[in-house]
């Protein structure tokens, strides 16, 4: 019996073999794995990030890179090239930040394809977060895709998958009642100082940074009954603009010493790569104080704040670790809610993935395009040439269409007549049933 030819060889469903399309890879750590003093160590500034994309990409690592950097977490998506090692990847990230690669050791995970998806929409979602379904994270992975956009390292697949990604995150919020509880980092810190002050009206509160997180501190100290204000920021235009928007004073962060003498609450959050705040400006500080407790909230990674300052004495200091405990508060809704937001995402990362698979596809149909138009053009030329010698436009039309069939079909055809196993047989019998619908036709 003569064996079927290697052109009728069907592959089972949802089998990637050799030269598919190439995986989607993540590697990270984060407050479920790591303590603030490690994933300090690898938090990625904005600086740096333009850097570490061009490095990842020219090393091979990458043909598209994401970097999600955050307080609570530093993870690195790819696509293409040699990154989904988690060696070579975790080599690297010890590598550009100069630390012991043994730092890292019990502190990283990593997933691939659907797994990395599924991760991402999570995460994106806030379902990974310290506090469920806080929505600043979401800021923060749109920051980071606009990152790898500018610097030329998210392509069509990142690009897909982070715009479905914010498509899951506003479905999520639309559908669930995730959001249902106003709970954050940021209102974690109000309720912590509520909790140790007693009373927040009356109160001055020195915030160090002007971004979104201490803007949305602001805004829950407010809603506390705090009205006094002071912002040191870096950057005297956008410390001025947020000192307005709350009716308080804007300031140099050389001012801090000073301002400490009045402040009964300071919230830091900024991208300083060193302490904002040192043991020595808090001491001489509480000096001057009068006896008066003095509650420090540190929010960044790396730290604002030296974490000497604790062992002062009526320094209360805190930095995101110490925000858990308070995080699991009023959560039980946001729990329920956050079980339904993940069948949702278990259906959009299936969908993705097909998406994904179609894309293994997209060759052999431009093949089968190209094949059916070379036949196409060689009968138009032929028929063209009756045309030309005056015979019935009709006749022609009707003998090309006929032609073009059949050079079309003759391969298929002569493929399905050769001598097969039968379960080949029925398999290519079925592809072509799917393929030309023919069921529905005889129906």
């Amino acid at each position: 019996m003569q064996s079927c030819p290697a052109s009728a060889t069907i592959q089972p469903p949802n089998r990637r073999s050799a030269g598919t399309v190439a995986a989607i890879f993540c590697l990270g750590l984060s407050h479920h794995t790591a303590p603030i003093a490690v994933r300090e160590k690898v938090a990625f500034s904005p600086e740096n990030l333009a850097t570490a994309h061009r490095d990842l990409l020219e090393q091979g690592l990458a043909t598209e890179a994401l970097i999600v950097s955050t307080c609570n977490r530093t993870e690195i998506y790819l696509h293409g090239g040699q990154g989904y090692h988690r060696q070579a990847l975790q080599d690297w990230l010890c590598h550009f930040h100069g630390v012991d690669p043994r730092l890292l050791d019990g502190h990283i995970y990593t997933s691939s394809d659907a797994e990395a998806v599924r991760h991402l929409f999570r995460m994106a979602c806030g379902l990974d977060s310290m506090i469920i379904g806080e929505p600043q994270i979401l800021g923060q992975v749109k920051d980071a895709y606009q990152a790898a956009a500018d610097n030329g390292a998210a392509g069509p697949v990142l690009n897909r998958l982070l715009h479905w990604t914010f498509r899951v995150a506003k479905r999520v919020r639309s559908e669930t009642a995730i959001s249902s509880a106003p709970v954050s980092v940021a209102y974690a810190a109000v309720s912590l100082a509520k909790q140790l002050l007693g009373s927040l009206e009356g109160k001055s509160v020195l915030l160090i940074g002007a971004g979104d997180t201490i803007e949305l501190v602001a805004i829950h100290l407010r809603e506390h009954g705090v009205e006094s204000f002071a912002v040191a920021n870096r950057s005297a235009e956008r410390g001025q603009l947020l000192a307005e928007k709350f009716t308080g004073n804007a300031h140099a962060l050389e001012a801090i010493p000073e301002l400490l003498h009045d402040a009964d609450v300071v919230v830091s959050c900024t991208a300083s790569p060193l302490p904002i705040v040192t043991l020595e400006t808090v001491s001489a500080a509480m000096m001057r104080r009068a006896q008066r407790d003095l509650m420090l909230v540190d929010l960044a990674v790396p730290r604002d704040i030296a974490p000497e300052v604790e062992g002062v004495e009526q320094c209360f200091l805190y930095t995101l670790d110490d925000l858990n405990d308070i995080a699991q508060a009023g959560m039980r809704a946001r729990r329920e809610a956050a079980a339904v937001a993940e069948l949702l995402i278990a259906e959009e990362v299936g969908e993705f993935q097909q998406w994904r698979e179609s894309l293994d596809v997209v060759p052999a149909i431009r093949r089968l395009r190209d094949h059916v138009e070379d036949r196409r053009q060689e009968e138009v030329r032929r028929f063209m040439r009756y045309l030309d010698q005056g015979q019935d436009p009709h006749a022609v039309l009707d003998a090309f269409s006929k032609a073009l069939m059949n050079k079309v079909l003759h391969d298929p055809i002569a493929t399905l007549r050769q001598p097969c196993q039968d379960a080949t047989n029925e398999s290519l019998v079925a592809a072509l049933d799917i393929l030309f619908h023919l069921s529905d036709a005889e129906g």
